[in-house]
C-alpha cells in the first residue's frame, strides 16, 4: 500500500492536551488508549485533513515546541504551508 493517501503525505498542525483527566482512556477491552487534543482555531484548516484519514492507520511523532502551562494560550500566530505533497 502506498504511504501516500489522495496526495497528503504530512500533515503538521499544533495542539495541547485539553486539562481533564478524560484526555487519555483506555478502551473497554484494554488493548488500546484513545487520546483527545485540542487545536488552536489558527490551525484548525490543515488539521481537518485528517478527516479524510479516517479510515487509514496512521504514524504519529510528537515534537514538543514548548514547554509550559499556558501553551494553549500562546498558540495565536498562523503558521505557514503547513500540509505537505
Amino acid at each position: 500500500m502506498s504511504e501516500y493517501v489522495e496526495g497528503i503525505k504530512e500533515i503538521v498542525f499544533r495542539a495541547t492536551f485539553p486539562p481533564i483527566m478524560s484526555a487519555f482512556k483506555r478502551s473497554g477491552s484494554g488493548d488500546g488508549l484513545r487520546v483527545q487534543i485540542d487545536i488552536p482555531e489558527v490551525d484548525v484548516d490543515d488539521a481537518i485533513a485528517l478527516m479524510a484519514l479516517t479510515q487509514c492507520v496512521l504514524e504519529f511523532r510528537v515534537r514538543v515546541l514548548r514547554d509550559g502551562n499556558n501553551e494553549r494560550d500562546q498558540v495565536t500566530s498562523r503558521r505557514s504551508a503547513k500540509r505537505r505533497v
